[in-house]
């Protein structure tokens, strides 16, 4: 029988930060197992798509609901996995967006290569999952936008993994 990764995981914050900590440890690029990387992922769609259409409470009072869009999840998540490779970051998932910040100096070349852009104005790096439309620009500091839209921070290792060898 397949373990329930996220049976305790009951709003969307608690799920994603599950994940983050399950792709932490089990990633394939950081030693895990590939099946099991994938039963992960799995279960975080289907953990996911159970939040839909549920309410929350924002830091400042307001409530916001939840919408499950699975395209939207899977380009995240991959965008994200992609990013954990990377060293020295801190990365923030802020609503549908990916804020990055740290050493991105030393990542300049492969922020770009993931598809990521330098934002002039709030000096960190985004990205937005393809298609998407901001109908305004969002003002305030990320801080501001992270209390609006929700948050979930990642930070990436600051050297390099290597796998113990058995001799």
């Amino acid at each position: 029988m397949t373990q329930n990764y996220f049976a305790t995981a009951k709003t969307v914050e608690e799920i994603k930060s599950l994940f983050r900590t399950l792709a932490m440890e089990h990633h394939p690029d950081r030693g895990g197992d590939e099946t099991m990387m994938k039963e992960i992922n799995r279960q975080y769609h289907e953990a996911l798509k159970s939040c839909h259409g549920q309410a929350s409470q924002t830091e400042e009072g307001n409530e916001r609901t939840y919408s499950y869009k699975a395209e939207v999840e899977t380009e995240l998540m991959n965008k994200l996995l992609e990013l954990l490779k990377l060293r020295s970051l801190n990365i923030a998932l802020i609503g549908y967006w990916i804020w990055v910040s740290g050493d991105t100096k030393a990542n300049k070349e492969a922020l770009k290569a993931a598809g990521l852009r330098w934002h002039s104005e709030r000096k960190v790096w985004y990205y937005k999952p393809q298609g998407w439309k901001n109908s305004k620009k969002s003002k305030g500091s990320l801080g501001e936008l992270a209390q609006k839209y929700g948050y979930e921070g990642f930070q990436t290792a600051e050297k390099e993994y290597m796998p113990t060898v058995a001799s």
